[in-house]
């Protein structure tokens, strides 16, 4: 096999949640079900990209490329930045030689007595392999006024997150193989963020898995979920907005923006512009994604369109490789859906963010 590919093995023995002995088990059932010809045929190729996206999904967190379509579970800081009550949800669709999934909702609101915002997440993502982790979070953010136009959100994120493995799924090449004892372990969770915004900037840090759970199912202590470490920074600019001569021509911005995150060995910067003629919004996104192990980038490009009509928003993108992957193999589909409601009519005391909301 591949040097590459060997660390790959190597990275997924060691820091995932099932023993080498049951994954080559795995490997079998699924080579005799479904991919025995590619398995025959490529087995460097097999190897390195279906271990890469179980390393990826069991070891690390997913990513949703509209990042400020799910702004709570980008950074905590941001719950409650809407003047009305926010719900979101989230679907996103790697496609691979089995297809991940993954779905996120939340629900967040500004709440004028806590001067800030609560919110809660709960988020499932899972594999056509029978490995699934779930997690439901909850947060406040406080929200201080420095001055009138600058102002600053602190958040903070407590929860629970469980990994499962559906071991009565597989067929195994021995009937007689007893299943292994565990399927499943979980434990309480902990994030972090802070969140700057005045008219036309906004930024954060947001630090999730503060305490690094054990995830393991098969090796206690073998399987820590990493810290997921994210810096963000955007601006936005809305030209001719308040000028009265203005009135009657279309609300248009244009917002850029940037995402670093780093989670274990792995981390990716993403570099993006919004555009909007409302109602309708149109991004362009740039990925960069890095081992810091063996230095190998995958990059991507990503295409958003969306529709704003206030009350309910609708996002839809797509990613595909640049980095020589068939788009059949390396490609993701997402779509998010949000709904705002019980809007005051009266101002809330706090600062409304601006910033495009896919």
């Amino acid at each position: 096999m591949h040097k590459n590919n060997n660390r790959i093995v190597y990275l997924f023995f060691k820091n995932n949640v099932i023993s080498g002995k049951w994954f080559l088990i795995v490997c079998i059932n699924l080579t005799k079900k479904r991919f025995t010809y590619l398995f025959l045929a490529y087995p460097a190729l097999f190897c390195a990209i279906f271990l890469g996206n179980a390393y990826h999904v069991i070891g690390q967190d997913p990513v949703f490329s509209q990042f400020y379509a799910a702004p709570i579970y980008l950074n905590p800081a941001f719950a409650g930045s809407t003047n009305c009550s926010r719900a979101v949800f989230n679907y996103r669709m790697v496609r691979s030689i089995e297809n991940l999934h993954t779905a996120n909702f939340s629900f967040d609101r500004f709440v004028d007595r806590l001067h800030g915002g609560i919110g809660i997440i709960a988020t499932t993502d899972q594999t056509n392999m029978h490995f699934m982790r779930n997690s439901i979070q909850a947060m406040y953010a406080y929200h201080l006024t420095v001055t009138p136009d600058f102002s600053i959100n602190f958040g903070m994120q407590a929860g629970y997150i469980r990994n499962d493995t559906q071991w009565d799924k597989f067929v195994f090449p021995d009937p007689n193989e007893p299943l292994p004892d565990n399927s499943w372990q979980h434990s309480v969770d902990f994030a972090a963020g802070i969140l700057f915004h005045s008219n036309r900037i906004y930024g954060g840090f947001a630090a999730h898995h503060l305490h690094e759970p054990d995830m393991s199912i098969m090796d206690k202590g073998n399987a820590y979920l990493p810290m997921k470490l994210t810096g963000h920074l955007g601006m936005y600019f809305e030209p001719g907005s308040g000028d009265p001569r203005r009135r009657d021509q279309p609300d248009y911005y244009f917002s850029p923006n940037i995402v670093f995150q780093q989670q274990g060995e792995y981390n990716h910067l993403s570099a993006g512009m919004y555009l909007g003629i409302k109602p309708v919004m149109l991004g362009l996104w740039y990925r960069h994604w890095l081992n810091q192990s063996n230095l190998t980038p995958n990059n991507f490009l990503v295409a958003l369109v969306g529709i704003n009509m206030d009350d309910y928003r609708i996002g839809f993108s797509y990613d595909v490789s640049m980095s020589g992957l068939s788009g059949d193999i390396y490609s993701a589909l997402e779509l998010s859906l949000a709904f705002r409601f019980n809007c005051p009519q009266r101002n809330i005391g706090t600062r409304i963010i601006n910033h495009p909301s896919f």
